[in-house]
């Protein structure tokens, strides 16, 4: 059976732009949600600096309030050392560490080199048990292009990717952070990727800000990436990436997938249905998927 694993990115990527704090109370309820929906890994949130990203300073009390849903896997962002330790501490042993390909991106989001980044990703392996480190997963940002700086090349991408693998890690995920990807650079850099590091478990993470998404996904799939990223209701964007848009949305990636006879394992109704709801609790947000319900008549099959 085809099937794919999408990994809901909203709580974390699609909350942390938001100027308005969002209720402890509504985050929990927003990710338990996204559970009953049958998403099979969720991102609740970040161990950041509170200063930088001040919607995670309730982190804690979220983690320990949703912890210990069944049946979903639970994972949290980290830029450094700190962050992993307390997410450690906090029973969150699923750990993403994003630095980007680009210089001048990552001096902008976390303030040093991608050289110092890997310095700081090397203490995360060597803080994590042995058997934790295959739960690590490193997002390469930028690998599509820079708002700073313009386009990324595949050989950067790559020497990129050769230096988070000598450091033991075993899954890697290219992220377009600005839309600037398209499908010809997704083949080609993923091919390469797959062609050079076949021990690497490669997933995607596209932004929408031109259009390209949906396609960019189909064709990151026929090239072989089996794990997506994907905001419900398409909330997010990199609030260090001038013009950066939001995420490919959940709904519309599970369209996309379940009509083709890929698996999702997400009740694509239910997901419309946490839309709805997302728009009543954050009213200042705009939701930008295709199939969200104010789009659709109501006589439509998905609301049957």
């Amino acid at each position: 059976m085809k099937k794919v694993k999408i990994v809901e990115v909203a709580p974390r990527d699609g909350l942390q732009n938001l100027q308005a704090f969002v209720l402890t109370d509504k985050k929990i309820a927003f990710i338990k949600k996204l559970a009953g929906a049958g998403t099979q890994e969720i991102q609740i949130g970040s161990f950041v600096s509170t200063r930088a990203i001040p919607q995670f300073r309730d982190m804690e009390a979220v983690t320990q309030s949703v912890r210990r849903l069944r049946g979903v896997e639970l994972s949290v962002l980290v830029p450094n050392g700190r962050g992993a330790e307390k997410a450690l501490a906090c029973g969150i042993t699923r750990l993403i560490f994003f630095f980007s390909v680009s210089s001048k991106h990552n001096y902008a989001n976390v303030k040093q080199s991608p050289r110092d980044s890997l310095k700081e990703l090397e203490s995360i392996c060597r803080l994590l048990p042995p058997g934790l480190l295959t739960s690590l997963r490193v997002d390469l940002g930028t690998a599509f292009g820079c708002p700073f700086s313009g386009s990324v090349t595949t050989a950067a991408v790559l020497r990129m990717v050769e230096k988070v693998a000598a450091l033991g890690a075993r899954e890697i995920t290219l992220c377009d952070t600005v839309g600037f990807g398209h499908p010809k650079a997704v083949e080609e850099k993923f091919r390469e990727c797959f062609r050079l590091f076949p021990e690497i478990r490669f997933g995607a993470h596209f932004h929408n800000t031109r259009g390209l998404a949906p396609a960019n996904a189909l064709r990151a799939y026929d090239v072989g990436v089996r794990s997506f990223d994907s905001s419900t209701g398409g909330l997010g964007g990199c609030p260090y990436a001038p013009g950066s848009s939001g995420n490919i949305a959940t709904e519309d990636l599970v369209y996309l997938f379940e009509s083709m006879g890929i698996k999702t394992g997400i009740n694509l109704k239910k997901l419309l249905k946490i839309c709805a709801w997302l728009q009543q609790i954050l009213p200042q947000a705009k939701l930008s998927g295709s199939l969200f319900p104010a789009g659709l008549p109501r006589k439509h099959k998905l609301f049957c």
